[in-house]
């Protein structure tokens, strides 16, 4: 698969957290994954494999513990991809 522009993977993150926005929050980049959207850290969990599984990379817990906006989530998504 080649690598995912910054939007693309956005948008993968956005459609993994549907089941996770019940209230249907507005969905930004600089939107906090835990603080404005309050998917809990199961699900933050969940989301990340799901992206593991779909780009093949594994993101290391260090790095998953300092992301806190789907802005971050998208730009590790973007540099791990692209380190592979």
């Amino acid at each position: 698969m080649p690598n995912p522009t910054l939007e693309e993977a956005y948008n993968k993150i956005c459609e993994l957290l549907v089941p996770y926005n019940p209230k249907k929050r507005a969905i930004e980049m600089n939107s906090g994954i835990m603080s404005d959207l309050e998917v809990d850290s199961t699900a933050v969990f969940d989301i990340i494999m799901g992206l593991e599984d779909h780009y093949d990379i594994s993101i290391p817990m260090e790095m998953v513990s300092d992301i806190k906006t789907v802005g971050e989530l998208s730009a590790a998504i973007v540099q791990l991809t692209s380190e592979g």
